[in-house]
């Protein structure tokens, strides 16, 4: 076998391998039911932060957004739907997908401010500290 059948064997075996693992766009997107999961677990992760922060702050504690965060995802990540809205209802009174998209506005209108206040104090070179809990939205898309 020459030096030529086997560059064109491994071309062709390449070509097949990449045609095999093509996947189609859409099918890469998460179902809307796993958007909707998504949305209520990043909802319960900040009301619980929030609450976690301000009782540590009532009692002279520190609270870590950073630990929080990894933690909650840590132990909720594979959590259903069914038992995420459940505890929404039981802890914060969220009774329905509304009432969910409706906390998660808030959040996002509360970072929007967040943001826009220390673009203004970085460029008026006084450095804001903020209070609120420094929250990475990774869905920010769902409404």
């Amino acid at each position: 076998m020459t030096a030529t059948d086997k560059a064109r064997k491994t071309n062709t075996a390449n070509a097949t391998k990449t045609q095999k693992s093509h996947v189609k766009a859409l099918d890469k997107c998460i179902s809307y039911n796993e958007k909707l999961r998504l949305m209520v677990l990043e909802v319960l992760r900040e009301e619980s932060g929030r609450e976690l922060a301000n009782e540590a702050r009532f009692n002279g504690g520190e609270f870590d957004w950073e630990t929080h965060n990894a933690q909650f995802r840590a132990d909720y990540s594979e959590t259903p739907l069914k038992e995420l809205m459940r505890a929404a209802r039981t802890l914060y009174g969220l009774t329905d997908m509304d009432a969910i998209r409706d906390r998660r506005t808030k959040h996002r209108g509360i970072r929007n401010e967040r943001i826009a206040r220390n673009e203004v104090g970085a460029n008026s070179s006084s450095q804001y500290l903020d209070s609120d809990a420094d929250v990475d939205d990774d869905i920010d898309d769902l409404e």
